[in-house]
């Protein structure tokens, strides 16, 4: 009778077993681990991956301005990236607006110059997936080792008719270089050294030495590591002097009575299609008085709005498939009767 007891057990608990299974295959019939969503998605995760090319371990680095070069091998495209140092995270960078791998820039406090960090990346793709690089260790920070970056935003304001003011902008923070502003006198002058500006300054005044010559300039950025690239030229002839083509030269103006100026030049560049001649006040914009063509050098303005004994400033451009520069205001005054 006992043994009859013990079959009926046993047997009661592999039935017991057997529904527990079937329950289980019935509310989960895609448990297994060997499924073949699961087996997708550890291959879309595998194709992920991003690898530092530098710094590498033990290198020494500024501690501003190091640009961490990495290669991502991608899948669905980058959505963003995260850098951790000494295992927090400093800086998200998202993916360029052209969908392209962004620029990583290491940037850090300067309390940190002598001591040593590490640092990983983590890519993250469109699907949400993401890669961690390896780690970066034993990077010694150091004081700025690269030249500045140029300075932009160069511009000037009119302090009188003898002095200026030039004033730029400079993404160097940090870094604390001093500025070279460098000038030419006129289209066919040729670029010195004028300026020296110290360092974290933004703007320095120039007294120039004619009311008439058009000056350009440019400036650069300067450290013990080199100089920066120049910034654009600007000109004190506005934009319209800064163009390729050579102006009319020894440009002339003069009073032929109360109501007209003679005004006579010559020009050097290439073959033309007409003059532009413009004329202002001392207080006005300038505004064109005539259109000469190319077969004649000069030009008797006798417009009406002549006023006796006043100041008139002209200037004259040269029209070709291109237009010249302008040439540099030239002065005139009427006489009293």
């Amino acid at each position: 009778m006992k043994n009859k007891y013990k079959y009926c057990y046993f047997a009661s608990f592999i039935f017991a077993i057997f529904l527990i299974g079937c329950t289980d295959l019935f509310i989960n019939p895609n448990s297994s681990t060997n499924s073949a969503s699961d087996t997708s998605a550890a291959s879309s995760v595998s194709k992920l991956k991003v690898t530092i090319t530098s710094p590498v371990s033990n290198d020494s680095v500024g501690y501003i301005g190091t640009v961490i070069n990495y290669n991502l091998t991608k899948d669905t495209g980058i959505d963003f990236l995260e850098l951790y140092v000494n295992g927090i995270i400093h800086k998200w960078i998202p993916v360029n607006s052209n969908g392209s791998q962004p620029t990583i820039v290491l940037s850090l406090d300067s309390t940190l110059i002598g001591s040593k960090i590490s640092f990983y990346l983590i890519y993250y793709d469109k699907d949400g997936g993401s890669a961690r690089s390896d780690t970066v260790s034993n990077i010694l920070i150091t004081t700025i080792r690269t030249p500045p970056y140029p300075p932009y935003n160069f511009t000037y304001t009119t302090l009188s008719n003898n002095s200026i003011n030039l004033s730029w902008s400079d993404s160097s923070i940090g870094i604390a270089p001093g500025y070279e502003i460098w000038r030419k006198d006129g289209f066919y002058g040729s670029f010195q050294i004028h300026l020296v500006a110290s360092p974290n300054s933004f703007n320095i005044n120039d007294n120039l030495n004619s009311d008439t010559t058009i000056f350009y300039y440019k400036i650069r950025g300067i450290n013990k590591f080199g100089t920066s690239a120049f910034s654009s030229v600007l000109s004190t002839g506005g934009d319209g002097s800064l163009r390729s083509i050579p102006p009319p030269i020894n440009v002339i103006a003069k009073a032929t009575s109360k109501n007209s100026v003679l005004i006579t030049w010559n020009y050097n560049g290439p073959q033309i299609n007409y003059y532009r001649v413009e004329k202002r006040y001392s207080w006005s914009s300038y505004s064109v008085v005539a259109n000469i063509t190319g077969n004649y050098t000069q030009y008797t303005d006798s417009t009406s709005g002549f006023v006796p004994s006043t100041d008139y400033y002209y200037r004259i451009k040269a029209i070709s498939s291109s237009d010249s520069s302008w040439s540099p205001d030239i002065y005139v005054k009427t006489p009293s009767n």
